[in-house]
C-alpha cells in the first residue's frame, strides 16, 4: 500500500508555542509507529518563518533552530485538493530547490490566529483534508466570551459570568453585584491556563484584569466554584459515531490546573502520561460519568466540531453537587494521548481514523456550483 504523505503543522506565532512543538512530537511519533505515513513536519517559528526539516521529528532538534534559518520556504496554493510546497536549501553558492505534494495536513497548533479557524479555513478553501475540529467550531471555541454565550443560550450548565472590553470604562460596582468573589479573571482569546488569575477582592480584580489586558482586548469574569473537582473528557467523531473517553481527573496542589501543572512540573505534568498526575477514570460516581459523556457529545455537536479530538473540560462543584462545562480544547495539549491509550484505544488505528476522517470531511463537503446565469450579457457596460 503507498503511504499517505501527512503535513503536520506546528509551532506558529503563539504564547503556546512550546506546547504545540510537544504535542506535534507525540503526534509523529505515534503516526512513525502506524509505517503507513510519510510525515512531513513542518515547524512555525515564533517570528513566523517557516520550515520544513525531517530534523524535526527529534525533540532535542528545537534547543536551537537558527541553523535552518537558511531554508526558503514557498507554498502552492493553485490546486484543489492538493497542498504542495517547495524549499530552498542555500549550498555554497548553489540554491537547491525540492517540491512535495501532500495528501492531509495535521493541524497541532495552539493559540490565536492558529487554532482558531483561521488555518481550517484555508484548508475548506481549497479542499484540503485536515485533521482538526471544524472552521466554526475552532472559531467559536477560542473566543471564551463567544463559547459561554453559545452554551448559555443551549441550556448548557455553566458558572456566572460576565465580559469586558479595554476601551470601556469599568463599574466595578456592578461587577461585583454580578460575580461574588472568589472569581476567575481571564483573557477571552488564550489557552492552556495562561495569565488566569483567581480574585479574592477588589485590589486582586484590579491587578488581574491589568494583567489580563495585556494580553487581550477582551476579558471574561467567572464565578469560582468551591472545593470544584477537575474532570476532562475527550471525544472524537469516527465512521460516523461521536465517542468519547474515559472521564479523567487531573491531580493539582493548587487552586487550579496551572501551566505549569499541566506541562512542566517537576514530578510530571498532567498532559505528559504521569499516573499520579492524573485519575484515569476519575473517582467519581457512574451517574456523574454518564453525565460528563452526555455533555461531552451535546458540546461537540452544538459547537459543530465535525473532525479532529477535542477535550472537553468540566469542573464539579462538591459543596452544591452541582457539574458545570468550563470550556472545550479544540486542538488539546498533546492531543489527550494518554487519555485515548488508557480508555483501550489503539492510538495508531485512532490517528488511522482521524485521518479517514479528514478526507470523509472533503468529500461530505462538496457543494454543487452547476448553476449558470445571463447576468453578465446584462451588466451595464461604463464607458468613458
Amino acid at each position: 500500500m503507498e503511504k499517505i504523505n501527512v503535513w503536520v503543522i506546528f509551532g506558529s506565532r503563539s504564547v503556546e508555542h512550546d506546547v504545540s512543538i510537544t504535542s506535534a512530537y507525540g503526534v509523529m511519533k505515534w503516526l512513525e509507529k502506524s509505517g503507513k505515513y510519510n510525515i512531513y513536519p513542518i515547524y512555525i517559528k515564533q517570528d513566523g518563518k517557516w520550515i520544513y526539516n525531517n530534523d524535526f521529528q527529534d525533540i532535542n532538534n528545537f534547543k536551537d533552530t537558527s541553523k535552518y534559518d537558511n531554508l526558503s520556504f514557498e507554498i502552492d496554493m493553485t490546486s484543489m485538493k492538493k497542498f504542495k510546497f517547495s524549499q530552498t536549501k542555500k549550498w555554497g553558492m548553489i540554491n537547491k530547490k525540492e517540491t512535495f505534494e501532500l495528501d492531509v495536513v495535521f493541524l497541532v497548533l495552539h493559540g490565536v490566529k492558529w487554532e482558531d479557524g483561521t488555518i481550517q479555513w484555508i484548508m475548506e478553501l481549497l479542499d484540503i483534508p485536515y485533521v482538526s475540529t471544524s472552521v466554526l467550531g475552532s472559531a467559536v471555541w477560542m473566543n471564551k466570551a463567544l463559547m459561554k454565550d453559545v452554551f448559555k443560550s443551549n441550556d448548557i450548565p455553566i458558572t456566572n459570568y460576565t465580559v469586558i472590553y479595554k476601551d470601556e470604562d469599568i463599574d466595578f460596582e456592578k461587577l461585583e453585584n454580578t460575580i461574588k468573589y472568589p472569581m476567575f479573571v481571564k483573557p477571552c482569546n488564550l489557552g492552556s491556563s495562561i495569565w488566569i488569575s483567581k480574585a479574592d477582592n477588589i485590589e486582586d480584580l484590579k491587578n488581574a484584569i491589568e494583567i489580563a489586558f495585556y494580553f487581550d482586548n477582551e476579558v471574561i469574569i467567572e464565578q469560582a466554584v468551591p472545593k470544584p473537582i477537575e474532570l476532562n473528557c475527550s471525544v472524537a467523531q469516527l465512521h460516523s459515531e461521536i465517542i468519547t473517553t474515559h472521564v479523567e481527573q487531573p491531580i493539582t496542589k493548587e487552586e487550579f490546573l496551572t501551566f505549569t501543572e499541566k506541562y512542566v512540573s517537576t514530578d510530571g505534568g498532567t498532559m505528559q502520561w504521569v499516573k499520579n498526575k492524573v485519575k484515569i477514570p476519575a473517582d467519581i460516581s457512574p451517574e456523574l460519568t454518564q453525565d460528563i459523556k452526555s455533555l461531552t457529545k451535546k458540546v461537540y455537536k452544538i459547537l459543530k466540531c465535525d473532525g479532529g479530538a477535542p477535550r472537553i473540560d468540566f469542573l464539579y462543584d462538591t459543596v452544591e453537587n452541582k457539574l458545570y462545562v468550563n470550556e472545550i480544547n479544540t486542538i488539546p495539549g498533546v492531543m489527550q494521548l494518554h487519555l485515548w491509550v488508557r480508555s483501550g484505544y489503539d492510538v495508531s488505528q485512532w490517528f488511522d481514523w482521524l485521518i479517514q476522517t479528514a478526507f470523509d470531511r472533503v468529500f461530505q463537503n462538496q457543494r454543487n456550483i452547476d448553476f449558470k446565469s445571463n447576468i453578465i450579457d446584462h451588466t451595464i457596460e461604463f464607458k468613458k
